[in-house]
């Protein structure tokens, strides 16, 4: 059995007719392989060898591409779905951990982790667009529906930080629980959710108030509470 310490996954759905087949595509960060799975047999029906410590993936919007962290290659690497052949490589930045393709199809927003800064990335162009400073170890990452706003999460200031996607100017901060991994806005966009990994917590952020609105708990009842945790 292979040895699994982070994965990420997607889901490609292609309709032929009244059928609809989903395939799952898993990054194993620990044996650099991409895990391309049937959904409907639940089977394994390719491995395919990828960059050192495959992290983020993501997906054009037509599904025909698909995007990998290779995060200790330092690059974005770039795979046909229907082939599964790899066709190319993006700069990322230092240690690319996340990102986020933007609803324009064109600008990839990227959490580099070992040197605190969110890297703007046109993939049409294949050029770096920005750089932006931000807080300690940044990880998750997102765009408003709007395209108006990028935000990324930041596991050790324990905040999440806002991007004009504009100005590219960081122009707010949030405070959520220990060591935030992950963020999604809402479908209208009015509505940020933050996953802490130490808190156990997620937090709903209003994007308008720019505050946290409510915070929900996963604490086991009778535990012990949260736990320091060694970094990924």
């Amino acid at each position: 059995m292979k040895s699994i310490a982070y994965i990420l996954a997607l889901v490609l759905t292609a309709t032929a007719g009244d059928c609809t087949a989903q395939t799952v595509f898993v990054s194993n960060e620990k044996d650099n392989t991409l895990s391309v799975i049937d959904a409907a047999r639940l089977e394994v029906t390719q491995t395919i060898p990828v960059g050192k410590r495959p992290r983020g993936i993501t997906l054009n919007r037509d599904a025909t591409k698909l995007y990998i962290c290779a995060s200790d290659d330092n690059r974005i690497e770039v795979y046909d779905t229907a082939t599964l052949k790899k066709t190319g490589d993006l700069p990322s930045g230092l240690d690319p951990e996340q990102f986020f393709l933007a609803g324009d199809d064109r600008h990839l927003y990227i959490a580099n982790e070992e040197n605190n800064v969110v890297t703007v990335l046109d993939v049409q162009s294949r050029q770096v667009v920005a750089q932006i400073d931000v807080g300690v170890e940044p990880e998750g990452m997102a765009v408003s529906p709007d395209g108006t706003l990028a935000v990324h999460t930041s596991e050790t200031t324990n905040m999440v930080h806002r991007i004009h996607t504009s100005t590219h100017e960081l122009i707010d901060n949030t405070l959520v629980d220990q060591r935030p991994r992950h963020a999604e806005f809402t479908e209208d966009g009015k509505q940020l959710w933050v996953s802490s990994e130490i808190g156990g917590t997620v937090a709903v952020i209003d994007v308008a108030r720019r505050e946290v609105v409510k915070t929900i708990s996963f604490a086991v009842k009778g535990g012990k509470g949260p736990r320091a945790a060694c970094r990924d």
